[in-house]
């Protein structure tokens, strides 16, 4: 029945005084057939789409921006209660402060004709609760699910805020099948000892913790949230089974009642689950030593084979033998077997390369876990391999061997650097930390590393260069970056450097038109530098005299000399240094992309960018080599594209005449570096053909031995499988 009189919004607004059961029914009919009634603001009502106990929620289309979003507004009777509409209003600017993609964002807040509202992303997906109850999830994507949302968690409690309300019923998942928690309704601002005191019973009882069910006494703190998760997770898991011991493990350390006997954070959590994922062992049970074993075989398939034979020899000859020097013999001897099956299974030659760092990872990190304490006896057996790998013709691989020997074997040295330097506390030494204590592989950061950041970022909020470094680190680590704010400051203060915008938060899901933002501004930007002089004078200066612990330099001596194994560690810390990832600006400058077709002036600013990266002295060789390669894509036959194609000549000549050397040769190497801190890479590069005779630039007519170098990836011919074995 439609009324008579004024519009429905308007008698929806009066009905604010009644019972909430007459107001309700007011906005249930109100008639969204008729353009009058469904005007509200900026926003057309389109569709009432859900109802809770405090708001209402409609699908509208916002008229300014001609996008669809979901308003929400406080209903009934609370509406006239203003501890309700403070409730209320705290929800909508707790959810406006997070920025993180799996956060439901908060668009605008405000108030219309005394009707208080907020507008947020439309979700067409379904609800966690709703994904549960038409079917369960296999384990590994349950695991995936609760590292994303413990993730989303730990960035708001990082903001000082508990979310006090996780349930299946708030995980949304977008279009992409993405999960994002919403209602934050019950969220509090924690207070300077990071809790806040209960003060009713709120929330949903099968995920609440006792201490929200009790008389008002208690603390909240990030336990709290702690326990939601583990009772999502439980509920997740509850129809697998049988459920994984450690799995079960961490569900009960997540709900114990007492709070003291859970995680203390969410971060905890999520490295447990993380561990977990990668077939490690969890802080919160021990496995035995043969499961250990097993986990450790099935998390490095591609030498399983190999070490099964290898490991069951070394337990029947360990087993058999009572006395220490006889074990020690026959561990020896096993050793080199062990070498010698890990050298047979080893990828070699030009088709297989990529999969050498792969499997030098996996052969050092069995290694490590089944020598833990003993670097004695990791130094005989990496020996062992290397000698066997020449042996096998494989010595093109012991270049991945050291690497992956640096990544693992080094961690303990690079922590040890990470807090030396923290304590010193100025700048420099603040930024050589926080580029040293970047997680390598499946690293998780440290909380020392998150700290060193944190203070660049407080401490010299307008220092160009400790903007960068820790826009930097938010940009290359693996998980989502929890602080946005790294990436905001640095472009507000220094729009100046085009690599600036090329930072996003880890994670940051942009769209095309916000990139093609960031791009406008690069392009407008007088300079180009990505930091790799000022980076590589840093680290040397920082590492320059440290001792080399026994953990690392037992291990390293397999494949260097003793005194080449501090250089090495230093100049390991400058080539690890990261350099920004241009993957979002290269999508959207390609010539047929669907922003390049759209948005005005995107193409020029594109090659505008990409003049800048190919040409300016303090940009690096990856940032004239993705330069080149966007010039040629969006200026075919023009003179502009001959020039970036013999950049590309260029750089391979330089890669064919000096990198052997670089690699082979550690003078050259220390010089190289030397001259990177100095001068910046390409000059370093063609100085060091200086050094050696050679020409900086191709003779006309030149060739690489791989002609396929020289295209562009799009136009390259696919490789030719490799020879099968006869």
């Amino acid at each position: 029945m439609i009324l008579p009189g004024p519009d429905l919004l308007e008698v929806a607004r009066l009905g604010f005084s009644q019972p909430a059961s007459s107001e309700a029914m007011l906005w249930e009919n109100l008639d969204l057939d008729d353009p009058e009634d469904r005007r509200f603001g900026d926003y057309e009502l389109l569709e009432r789409i859900g109802r809770g106990g405090m708001g209402v929620v409609f699908r509208a289309r916002q008229l300014s921006l001609n996008r669809e979003v979901a308003v929400k507004f406080i209903v009934g009777g609370l509406a006239a209660d203003p501890h309700a509409v403070a409730r209320f209003l705290d929800e909508a600017r707790a959810a406006a402060r997070l920025n993180h993609p799996n956060i439901v964002p908060v668009f605008e807040v405000g108030t219309v004709d005394g009707m208080h509202f907020f507008s947020m992303p439309l979700l067409r997906g379904q609800t966690l609760a709703q994904r549960i109850a038409n079917a369960r999830m296999p384990t590994k994507e349950c695991v995936d699910l609760l590292l994303k949302l413990g993730a989303a968690v730990e960035y708001a409690h990082s903001l000082g805020l508990l979310h006090l309300d996780l349930k299946p019923a708030n995980v949304l998942f977008d279009e992409h099948g993405q999960p994002l928690i919403g209602d934050f309704g019950l969220a509090r601002q924690m207070d300077a000892a990071g809790g806040v005191d209960a003060q009713e019973v709120s929330g949903t009882l099968e995920y609440m913790a006792p201490e929200q069910r009790a008389d008002g006494s208690h603390r909240l703190t990030t336990r709290t949230d702690v326990l939601a998760l583990g009772a999502i997770l439980h509920e997740l898991l509850a129809g697998n089974a049988p459920m994984d011991p450690d799995l079960a493990a961490i569900c009960r350390t997540c709900l114990q009642a007492s709070p003291e006997n859970r995680y203390p954070t969410v971060a905890e959590l999520n490295a447990d689950l993380a561990r977990f994922r990668d077939g490690n062992d969890v802080s919160v049970r021990a496995p035995g030593w043969w499961q250990r074993g097993v986990r450790s075989l099935r998390r490095h398939p591609a030498i399983a084979l190999a070490t099964a034979a290898a490991l069951v020899m070394l337990l029947i000859g360990l087993a058999a033998t009572s006395w220490q020097w006889r074990q020690a013999d026959v561990a020896r001897a096993r050793a080199q077997q062990l070498a010698g099956l890990m050298a047979a299974a080893f990828p070699t030659g030009e088709q297989l390369r990529d999969e050498q760092l792969p499997s030098a990872r996996n052969a050092v990190a069995w290694l490590k876990q089944h020598t833990a304490n003993d670097p004695t006896a990791q130094r005989a057996v990496l020996t062992a391999f290397r000698q066997a790998l020449v042996a096998e013709h494989k010595g093109d691989a012991v270049t991945a061997l050291f690497t992956e020997i640096v990544d693992q074997f080094g961690e303990d040295y690079r922590q040890t650097q990470v807090e030396r330097l923290a304590k010193k506390g100025d700048r420099d030494s603040l930024i050589a930390a926080a580029l040293i204590g970047l997680p390598r592989g499946a690293m998780v950061a440290s909380a020392a590393h998150a700290a060193v950041l944190r203070r660049l970022f407080e401490q010299h909020r307008d220092d160009e260069l400790a903007l960068y470094v820790v826009a930097l680190a938010c940009h290359v680590q693996s998980q989502p970056c929890l602080h946005p704010e790294y990436f905001a400051r640095l472009t507000e203060r220094f729009p100046g450097n085009a690599v600036n915008w090329v930072l996003v938060p880890s994670g940051a899901r942009l769209s095309d038109r916000q990139v093609a933002a960031h791009v406008l501004n690069a392009a407008g930007a007088h300079a180009f530098d990505d930091r790799g002089a000022a980076f590589a004078g840093l680290l040397r200066k920082a590492l320059r005299d440290q001792p080399v612990p026994e953990s690392i330099l037992e291990p390293m001596q397999a494949v260097l000399s003793e005194s080449e194994v501090a250089p090495r560690l230093r100049r390991n810390a400058v080539d690890s240094a990261p350099l920004p990832m241009h993957r979002d600006v290269m999508i959207v400058c390609k010539p047929a992309s669907v922003a390049a077709l759209r948005i005005g002036g995107l193409r020029d600013a594109c090659g505008a960018f990409a003049r800048k990266g190919m040409h300016s002295p303090g940009a690096s060789i990856l940032a004239r080599m993705i330069g080149s390669a966007m010039l040629r894509r969006l200026y075919k036959g023009t003179a502009l594209a001959a020039e970036a194609i013999e950049y590309r000549r260029q750089y391979v000549w330089l890669s064919e005449q000096v990198w052997p050397d670089f690699a082979s040769e550690p003078t050259n190497a220390e010089q190289i570096q030397q001259d990177v801190a100095r001068y910046g890479e390409w000059e370093a590069w063609q100085r060091q053909a200086d050094r050696m005779g050679k020409p900086r630039r191709p003779p006309p007519g030149w060739q690489p031995a791989n002609t396929q170098t020289l295209l562009l990836a799009e136009d390259r011919k696919p490789a030719a499988p490799a020879p099968s074995a006869k």
